[in-house]
């Protein structure tokens, strides 16, 4: 009896041991034969019990552990005179679900990042990420030696558990270059190109832009609220906007909505809205050409100084050298990128009269824009090239920045890189414009209006007189009204009166 209780245990204890080196799927056989095993004592069958359940935690553990998830990075040097670097550099995944860990890369003499290199590393994380939103790269300071004190970075490649390849182009500098006298930042955000994308080239162009502003109706009637437009920054009720011209040819351009719930506090999220606005066309001036860093510079300096309320944000940053476009966004503002598909002569005519200043703070206050004149045109379709994705947590619930502790980060943006040429048009807005006009509207109205040969500012009066017709039509359908109706199962039509902001900016 002794012996068969002393083997029933052995049985146990080696099930147990095995546990590290048998599959999953024979872990139950060897359960099983425990399980046979004879036992004579109380004690015995006590002790059998418990390791049984510890033995089935473990399966059970075994079963339900993520599987790790393993990208491969290839980090290019560019092959310029000076483009290598005896210092490292830590990179780091960000996506949708979360981020890794920071790899460090070029950190030995046979894996420095010389010139002309190609390294590669993997990064393995314990829960997907998600979809990529951006690399982050830093070089870990810089250095002087015979392979220059600046480091060139052509691209990162990224292959995911998927087998997708990403390709995050980034063709600049890291610290001073040895050439030129050129020095770039020591840490970038790398966005990431489609492959169709980046297969296509941009070109130089030239930034010609304008933007409008108009308070909600029911603002200006009972709380006086009046739009703000300026050259270069305006506002109205919660929304704002900016645009400039940085350094190395960066032009810049972004639009806030604030969350007019906050009222209910006693606080005015359009001072939250203006603050980011304002940060960013400081952080542009300043010299930044990172769509991220610029959005992260105002998030934190709106926070250093204390504002309260909460945003969503849409930033656009064009290298008017390269012909690229970099752009970020949170929550349900957001930009088109327009493209001529085919031309048209216009026949000859004489182009509506742009507003001045005062004419636009006065369309702010709820007056009509002056009508352009009735002319012979010749139509030029145009088409959306890019738009970038509205992010909500629920319907009506959108992603934004600010104070309180619910508040969304800088690293859920949706950020996208794209080449643009002459010709194009890119249209930010609020969900003032984009819930009530639709994307072929606009992008019908954009070519009615360059096919007059109007600019930006008749541009982006016409989409705002547009966009707040739409709002008050009850029998339209709207982006909101088709999004409504799916969201609470019933039909709902109309459009939704609210703050509208508009930019528009051509590129020449």
């Amino acid at each position: 009896m002794l012996r068969r209780g002393l083997r029933g245990a052995r049985a146990l204890v080696g099930a147990v041991l095995e546990l590290n080196t048998q599959p999953t799927a024979s872990i139950p056989l060897a359960l099983a034969a425990v399980s046979s095993a004879p036992s004579t004592s109380a004690s015995c069958a006590s002790r059998h019990a418990a390791l049984q359940s510890r033995v089935w935690l473990s399966h059970a553990a075994l079963q339900h552990a993520p599987a790790p998830h393993t990208y491969t990075l290839t980090i290019t040097t560019g092959n310029l005179r000076g483009a290598g670097s005896l210092t490292p550099a830590w990179v780091q995944l960000v996506g949708t679900q979360g981020k890794s860990e920071r790899i460090i890369v070029g950190d030995t003499e046979d894996d420095s990042l010389g010139r002309g290199t190609v390294r590669t590393v993997t990064v393995t994380v314990s829960e997907d990420l998600g979809q990529l939103r951006f690399v982050n790269v830093q070089r870990l300071g810089s250095s002087i030696s015979d392979a220059g004190t600046g480091w060139y970075l052509e691209h990162v490649v990224v292959s995911t558990p998927e087998r997708h390849r990403l390709v995050f182009p980034c063709h600049a500098w890291f610290g001073e270059a040895d050439c030129g006298g050129m020095r770039g930042p020591l840490e970038r955000n790398l966005l990431p190109v489609s492959p169709e994308d980046s297969k296509e080239r941009g070109e130089p162009v030239r930034m010609i832009a304008s933007g409008l502003a108009v308070p909600h109706p029911d603002k200006v009637k009972n709380d006086g609220i009046k739009g703000v437009n300026r050259k270069g920054f305006g506002h109205g009720g919660e929304d704002s906007y900016f645009y400039c011209e940085g350094k190395n040819h960066v032009f810049a351009m972004g639009v806030a909505d604030g969350v007019f719930m906050w009222r209910e506090q006693g606080i005015d999220s359009g001072d939250f809205s203006r603050a980011l606005m304002r940060l960013s066309e400081a952080s542009v001036l300043g010299g930044s050409a990172d769509v991220v860093k610029v959005l992260q510079d105002a998030a934190a300096g709106a926070a250093a100084a204390g504002i309260q309320g909460s945003s969503t944000a849409c930033v656009v940053l064009v290298n008017q050298e390269r012909g690229q476009l970099l752009a970020a966004n949170l929550g349900d503002s957001g930009c088109l990128l327009l493209r001529p598909v085919e031309d048209g002569e216009a026949a000859d005519h004489e182009a509506a009269p742009e507003m001045d200043l005062e004419d636009m703070a006065e369309f702010g206050t709820g007056a009509d824009p002056p009508e352009a004149p009735a002319e012979r045109w010749a139509p030029t379709v145009y088409e959306v090239k890019f738009r970038t994705n509205q992010l909500e947590h629920d319907f009506g619930r959108p992603y934004q920045l600010g104070h309180h502790a619910g508040a969304d980060t800088v690293d859920k943006c949706d950020v996208a890189t794209r080449a643009v040429r002459r010709g194009d048009v890119l249209v930010l807005g609020t969900d003032g414009l984009l819930d009530n006009l639709s994307d072929v509207e606009i992008a019908e109205e954009v070519a009615a209006c360059r096919g007059r040969g109007q600019g930006p500012s008749i541009i982006a009066q016409r989409l705002a007189r547009l966009a707040f017709e739409a709002s008050y039509d009850k029998g339209r359908v709207t982006p909101y009204a088709v999004a409504a109706s799916e969201h609470f199962d019933m039909v709902y039509s109309g459009g939704k009166p609210d703050d509208i902001t508009v930019l528009c900016a051509v590129c020449e």
